[in-house]
Order: C-alpha cells, then structure tokens, then sequence
C-alpha cells in the first residue's frame, strides 16, 4: 500500500472535531517536554552555595560547581554562561542528550562570547640577571606550552633568533642514529645543558627533543622521528642563554624555574602561563552542542571528544592552544561549523577515526607557525586532519600553516568550496590539500577535490641543505593513494607543483585551472614497483606558466618510457607556457630524461591529441650589448673542481679543452662528458639589478636530451636555473642572468647534462653585460577567480581571449568558487 495515500485518506475520513483533538495531544505533549527542559545558568558574579542556578537572578559562578552538578543534566538542558564573563578551568561532559532534545553548552545576555580559560595568572618575579626575571611556578603549572604578557602571546626562547640567516638555523657537522651530532656553529655547547633542541630531520619533519649531555662539540640529545643528518640544521631553545628579546621565556621542568626577558619592570603586567590541559572534555556521550563560546588558552587540547556521537561545536573561537585547538576520536556524525581556529602551537583540529562528519565554514588561521613548538614527527603542524568515512568537508576558509592546510584519508570524502593560502611555512613537501597511503587490503575509494581554491604555497627551505629550494605543492596525492578526484579547482602561485600525483593511481584530474607554479602538473612514479602510477584521467584541464622559469608537466618514472603511455588517458588539455613554446613537456625515464616538444609528446606518447597551446608568446628584448666578460673554464669530477686558466695552465690547454668541447676531429666523441663548470668575472654593484646574457651552442647525438645550466654562489646554492632543449644538431641557447645575490662578487655555472654515457657538444660560450626589456607578465594574462558563493562578473576584457584563441565578451559571468583566465596579446 502506498503510504502517502494511506495517510492522505486517514486525514479525510475524521472530522474537524477529531483533527483538533489531535492538534492538542500534540502541543500538550511538547508542553510537557518543555516544561522538563532546565536552564543552568553561570556569571562571573554568581554564588556557587547561595544561588539556585536555575534563574538569570541567581546563576552559579564557577566550573567546579558545573561538574559537581552534571549528573543532573537531563536531554533538553541548557548551560548558559553570561557573555563577557571569563570562566577558568575544565568542562567534563559525563550526560548524553537525546536525538530530539540534545545538552547545549552555550551563552546568554548582551556582549563578547563567554570565555572558558585555561591559563594561570603567574606573579612574584624576581631579577635573574640582565633584563632577565624569574619565578617559581605552583604545581597546577606542569608543562606551559604559552605564555601571555598582557594578553598577548609571546615567543619561547631560541638561540640563533629566527631572524638570524637561515632563519636561525645551525649546521650539523656529523651525526650518529637518532641522538648525536656536533656543529662548530655552538662557541660553548656545556652552557646548553638542561636545553632543548628543535631538530630539522627531513623536509617535511621538526623534532624538539632534550639535551642530555655535552662532550666536546658533540651533542647527545633524545631520540628523534629520523636518523639526524648533515643535510638539515637545528636551533637551541627553552634555556635561559636564549633569551635576549622582549616577551621571551623559558621553562626549567626539573626546578619548575619560570624566566621571562623583559627591558621593563614586570610590576604592571598581567602575565599568564598556560595550565589547564583541556577546557572541553567529552567521552562516551551524545547529541551535546557547544555553542558560542571562547575556548583560550589551553595547555594541550581545548576540547576533546572520545568515542562520542552527533556533538555539534559551533560559532565558537578557539584560540592559543598549546597543542591542538580541537580533536574528535573514533565519534559519528560531528559537527562542527562556523567557527574560528586562530593560533594554535600545532594542529588546528583532528577528526580521528570519525564518520559522517560534517566540517563546514569554518576559519582556520595562523596554526602551526613556530617551528619547535608544534609536536614532533610528520603529522604535525598542520591546519586540519580527517580520518574516516562519509565526512563533508566545505566552504572552510584556512590560511598561514606551517604544513598542511587539509589533510584527508578514508572513504567517500567530499572537500569543495574551500579556499586555502600561506602554507608550508614552518615544514614543507606537503600540499594544500593531501593525501598519503591506503587501507590494507582495499583501496580507498570515493574520495573528491570539488572546485577548491589553493594558492601561494610558500615553503620553508630553511634548515636544509638546499634552502632556496621550495618543496611545497598545490593538491598532493602521495605514496599508495587511490580513487581521488579532482575536478574544477583552482591552484595557483604554489612554489613548486600545482597538481602532484606520487605513486598514486585511479586519480582523474578535470576541468581545473593550474597557473603559476613552479611546474603546473608532475605524475611521478618511482621506488614503489607495487604503486605504480595508472589508470589515471587529465582531461579539460588548463595549465599556464606565467614566466620562463616555470614548466608545464613533468612525467617521471624508474621504468622504461614506455610506461609513461600506462599512466592513464591524457587529452584534451591547453598548455600554455608563451615564454617557452617549445619546451612544454619534460619526462624522466630509465634511463634518462627529455624535453619534448608539443608535436614529439603526442608522436611518442600517443597522449593530448585534442589538446591546444597557448594563444600568445613573449619575451625578452635585447635593447644594446657590452664587452665581453672573461670566462674561466673547468670541470666537477667526483666531488672535485679543476680549473683551466691560461696563467697556469697555459694558452694551448686550454684551446685544447675548448675544442675537444665542441668536438675534437681527432676525437670526435670528447665532447663533454663530465660536468662543465664555468666562473665569471662580474661587475657587481650592490643594489643595482644588472643584465647578464650567457649564450652557447650545444648539441648531443640524440634530440630531446636535456642540458641545465645552473648559476651558483660560492656556496653552492642555486640562483638561477635554465634547462635547454639539446639537438642532434649545433642548437643556439641563451638565458638572460639578473644577479640574485648583487652583494656577491663572483658566481659560477655548473652544466648538467641528463645522459653521461654519450656526449654533448658546446661551443661558442658567451657572457656579457646587456640592456634588455623584459615582459610584464601581467600586461599578458588576466586571472580572475570567484571566491564567493554567488556568481560574479569579470572585469572588462577587451582585447582579451581565452585558452583556446576565441576573442571574449566585454564580461563574463564567473561561477561560485570558479576562476578563469584570459591572454592579451
């Protein structure tokens, strides 16, 4: 039987009489229910003893009354706390409420949120030394993780200061496992005893662990997550020798010593250290909601829910946690909407293990950015973790972390509508929005990056062998990663790949827009046999390089080439790069790497036959040429360089080296073989922006190999770097050089070449000081992005016209958490 008609038919067979009979057991019954409902209510002025609680003229004062009574609590009840009111301490939630009569937690009157704070006011200072204060802290101070002068947070001592060069960080001579380095950098390594060391131990790892002892310049420390190594640096902290600015501090766990660097006397300041671990505690309830209130001050987690189902948190702030701002484990059906997550030391919120989660409008800002006082290991710094299944997770607003903005694993995960900058800051090889691993067994599946917004991706290449190298990517679907979708996002301004795809399969890339990364698109598959990159779909994607230096797509594999045509369908596509035209798709392969040309990409690949170029192209002009500049030449061969000069090594030496470069009849297959490395005399002018133009003929027996050219400063950094197209014929290449450090009297060029078994031939390598006119790139393209949810128009755009070359409209409408992009020419 149809029901509707069933219940249709019910309500025309009984009369008016009967059907108001109805209508009152109804409303008498939900009479009853509330009448049931109690209002608590908590002021700052209120008496615990003398109050009843239960009216706005004689509410309760403390939290410690609030947990003495929650066995009272009944579904249905409100806990209000008065707005402007400032309440210490500890919620612990021990009452479920039910699905139609839920426990709220929120707020009543006029005025700012009601604050729960978790800090200790902290006095008695005494002098310590030059600017230097101290006091004793009580015991309900186990381990402050802030500290607050007058309101506002400051920062644990360190040594260098992070404004010192790369950002503060020390080199490490050698190191042994886990626990032991030296560095010459420590004038005094015994003064750092009872220190602490905030250890850089991969790209995408910071470890703060104790100093145990000091031999010599030899460091025993804690263990850390990865083997320490030379490659990457540390910095001291947490111990009086490090403070030498206003508002820094240190901790001492074994004398519970508190020290505070301050120019002025300390008599007039509120100052508060963390002390309460959790302000919010709930575990094995449901159906609670917290609403409208200000979570402060922390000393761990600002609330936790365990094992708890349909807890809503809403229109709260939680701010200055000492570790994360918010963790749900192993809960169904979260919510937790519209609120604001604002400096917390590591991790904005967890969904551990949680299902049905809906994560919505939401601002997440400033978490993770001081590099020591987030948790160790990978997961870590990060702006937002999900783990689990059926979690929606929409029109979130996350900016400034110092890893990743959103982290995501599980099954049917839906991410739209959110817009996410400034990450990578503290940490970095990450992505604004990530993914890593799967589940043993069975891949993951229905997961979906829906017309997203992802920019300015920042990394943090100090502390690392490497430090102008950027490792931070747009959307980054990593190791053992499967079924994702990405579909009509917009990524751009990412320091290094817009879209990643890491050993990762059955990923569909379609319909987004990727502009001004450092390479717009990378699939990589290497060192995993068993995750290889397949069954993937790129297609109606558009990918533009605003300058020279960027590259469209890199395809890298330690397979033969030929599995570069299984990694999926690509097709349909537009690359755009008008400042090199010709060089639009780069590929690694065993062994080797080329650069192919749009035509050899689809002849050798079979990929992108319906797949269009940019509709412009610009470059550099020579405007006038000078002198030339003397070159010195000379060789890198296993970790040595050797220079040919002719006041030592003579005129006929080194002719000799330059004609066996650009191919010796005699030995015609000389070439060069091992690493050309070049030293130019400069004229540097500190501050003033100079034009280098560094030009040379190269050729190599196959076409498509690829030579680097490489500007370094003595220390071996590099400031600039151009890859070349090589030919089986004598090719033309030059690269326009503008100094990057002006300061620095003489820089070199290292050659690279991707294929050492056969030669490459050079000749003809000229450097000298020119004029030029460079492009203006945003003379060139115009981006316009919507990051609302109402449609909006773009600006005039005569003269302009889209991907494809078709003129465009006066203006066009540009959909909600959409963008576009238009080309001048």
């Amino acid at each position: 039987m149809n029901s509707s008609v069933s219940f249709y038919g019910f309500f025309q067979r009984i009369n008016i009489h009967s059907f108001r009979m109805v209508i009152v057991i109804v409303l008498s019954i939900l009479g009853q229910s509330q009448v049931h409902a109690t209002n608590y209510y908590f002021a700052t002025n209120g008496d615990d003893i003398k109050n009843t609680g239960v009216s706005l003229i004689s509410p309760w004062k403390s939290l410690g009354k609030l947990n003495s009574m929650m066995s009272l609590l009944q579904p249905g009840d409100s806990v209000l706390f008065r707005r402007g009111d400032r309440f210490n301490g500890e919620i612990r939630i021990t009452k479920s409420g039910a699905k139609q009569s839920v426990i709220y937690f929120g707020a009543y009157g006029k005025g700012s949120k009601p604050v729960l704070n978790g800090t200790t006011r902290i006095s008695d200072w005494g002098k310590a030394g030059f600017n230097k204060w101290e006091t004793t802290c009580n015991s309900n101070v186990e381990n402050p993780t802030n500290l607050f002068v007058n309101g506002t947070q400051q920062p644990l001592g360190r040594w260098p200061n992070v404004t010192a060069p790369n950002r503060g960080y020390l080199s490490v001579k050698w190191s042994s496992g886990q626990n032991k380095l030296s560095s010459q950098s420590i004038p005094d390594g015994a003064k750092w005893q009872g220190a602490d060391l905030v250890v850089r131990n991969q790209r995408w790892v910071l470890d703060r662990v104790p100093l145990l002892s000091v031999k010599g310049d030899t460091l025993t420390v804690g263990p850390t997550s990865y083997n320490i190594s030379s490659e990457f640096g540390f910095f001291i902290c947490n111990h009086p020798a490090t403070l030498d600015r206003n508002g820094e501090w240190c901790f001492n766990k074994e004398t519970r010593k508190l020290t505070l660097y301050s120019e002025t006397d300390l008599s007039e300041s509120v100052i508060e250290v963390s002390s309460m671990e959790n302000l919010i505690s709930i575990e094995n309830q449901n159906f609670i909601v917290v609403d409208n209130l200000v979570l402060r001050g922390a000393s761990s987690i600002a609330l936790t829910a365990k094992h708890s189902n349909n807890i809503t948190v809403e229109n709260c702030e939680i701010v200055h946690s000492g570790l994360n701002g918010i963790h749900f484990i192993s809960c169904n059906n979260p919510v937790f909407e519209s609120n604001k997550v604002f400096n917390t030391n590591n991790q904005g919120f967890i969904f551990q293990d949680c299902h049905g989660s809906v994560i919505r409008q939401n601002e997440i800002r400033k978490n993770g950015l001081i590099a020591g006082m987030g948790a160790n290991g990978s997961n870590s710094y990060n702006a937002m973790v999900v783990e689990g299944s059926s979690n929606l997770i929409e029109y979130n607003k996350i900016d400034s972390v110092g890893y990743i903005p959103l982290r995501f694993e599980g099954d049917s995960v839906m991410m739209r509508y959110n817009i996410i900058s400034n990450y990578c800051m503290v940490k970095d090889d990450g992505g604004g929005i990530y993914t890593w691993g799967n589940r043993t067994g069975y891949p993951f599946i229905e997961r979906k990056i829906i017309s997203n917004i992802v920019r300015n991706a920042i990394g943090a290449g100090h502390g690392t062998s490497d430090s102008s190298r950027v490792s931070s990517e747009g959307i980054y679907i990593d190791d053992q990663s499967s079924n994702v979708e990405i579909v009509g996002n917009t990524v751009y301004k990412c320091g290094n790949i817009g879209i990643f795809i890491h050993n990762a399969n059955h990923v569909l890339v379609r319909n987004n827009l990727v502009y001004d990364n450092g390479t717009q698109l990378q699939m990589l598959s290497a060192g995993m046999p068993d995750f290889t990159v397949r069954g993937c779909i790129l297609k109606n994607n558009t990918f533009v390089s605003r300058i020279a230096e960027q590259k469209i797509a890199n395809f890298m594999t330690d397979e033969p080439k030929e599995s570069i045509k299984l990694m999926g369908v690509i097709d349909s596509n537009y690359y755009c790069r008008p400042a090199e035209p010709e060089m639009i798709i780069h590929c690694s392969f065993n062994p080797g790497e080329k650069w192919y040309s749009f035509d050899d990409w689809k002849e050798q690949f079979g990929h992108d036959q319906h797949t269009g170029q940019s509709p412009i192209r610009f470059n550099y002009k020579i405007t006038s040429v000078g002198a030339l500049q003397k070159i010195t030449y000379g060789f890198y061969n296993e970790g040595k360089d050797t220079w040919y000069d002719e006041k030592t090594t003579g005129k006929e030496s080194l002719e000799k080296i330059k004609e066996d470069l650009r191919g010796n009849p005699v030995n015609p297959v000389k070439g060069m073989n091992i690493r050309l490395i070049l030293s130019m005399d400069i004229d540097f002018r500190k501050g003033v922006k100079q034009k280098y133009l560094f030009s040379f003929d190269t050729k190599s027996e196959k076409s498509g190999e690829v030579i680097k050219a490489n500007f370094k400063t003595g220390d071996n950094q590099i400031v600039c770097s151009k890859e070349f197209r090589l030919e089986n014929t004598f090719r033309k290449n030059e690269l326009l050089y503008i100094p990057a450090f002006v300061n620095i009297p003489h820089e070199r060029v290292n050659f690279e070449f991707s294929n050492w078994k056969d030669p490459v031939w050079i000749k003809n390598i000229i450097f000298r000081k020119v004029e030029a006119t460079l492009p203006n790139p945003d003379e060139h393209f115009l981006l316009v992005v919507n990051e609302s949810r109402e449609p909006q128009l773009s600006p005039q755009l005569t003269g302009h016209v889209d991907a494809s070359g078709k003129g465009c409209k006066t203006r066009i409408t540009i959909q909600p958490y959409s963008s576009a992009i238009f080309f001048k020419k």
